[in-house]
């Protein structure tokens, strides 16, 4: 089961993340470099990320099981 982080930011290179088992991570501060607007404005952040996220590994990955993709 692939494990995908969400952070406020992240300090973590790649190869920390799979060496801990984790297939990607997201912070708010790869949509929103202003670190006081993403505390100010976590909520549709998150939900912007989680929307990128979706479409990253759910929408991604089911259209590679599909038959004929």
């Amino acid at each position: 089961m692939p494990v995908v982080a969400v952070c406020g930011r992240r300090t973590v290179g790649d190869d920390e993340l799979r060496a801990a088992g984790i297939e990607a991570a997201y912070a708010l501060t790869d949509i929103e470099p202003d670190v006081r607007r993403c505390m100010a404005e976590a909520g549709p952040l998150l939900e912007r990320l989680a929307a990128r996220i979706a479409t990253a590994h759910l929408v991604q990955d089911h259209k590679r099981t599909m038959p004929g993709s």
